[in-house]
């Protein structure tokens, strides 16, 4: 019976740690969702285009605990290091240009995505 139990303890456990690490979004989905964003960070068009707002708006759902915010801003800064010069302070307006209220602050590679505050 003890066995048994702790058999038990130890499924939940992988269980709970399994569902704590599908908590994180990969960064390669972060990063396919937002290249059709590089020509506007580039400041090579005015605005988004209409791929770079479904982009953001499919991030904007997936943003919805700390740790994902967190992972995401991590992934921008993994993105962001290969596509050369970029203006960060056009990433807080891409969501405003996509038409959602949600505040991200310029991410550069000095940015402490822990520290990161998103307004969503």
């Amino acid at each position: 019976m003890k066995m048994l139990r702790a058999v038990m303890i130890s499924i939940v456990i992988l269980l709970i740690a399994g569902c704590e690490a599908l908590a994180s979004i990969p960064c390669p989905t972060v990063i396919e969702d937002v290249a059709p964003c590089v020509r506007f960070l580039k400041s090579q068009s005015e605005h988004p285009s209409e791929e770079c707002c479904q982009g953001i708006k499919k991030l904007n759902g997936d943003a919805d605990t700390q740790e994902n915010r967190i992972t995401i801003c991590q992934c921008f800064k993994k993105g962001l290091a290969t596509i050369g010069d970029y203006d960060p302070e056009r990433i807080p307006q891409a969501p405003q240009d996509c038409g959602l209220s949600v505040t991200i602050p310029p991410i550069d590679q000095k940015t402490d995505c822990n520290k990161v505050s998103f307004m969503m």
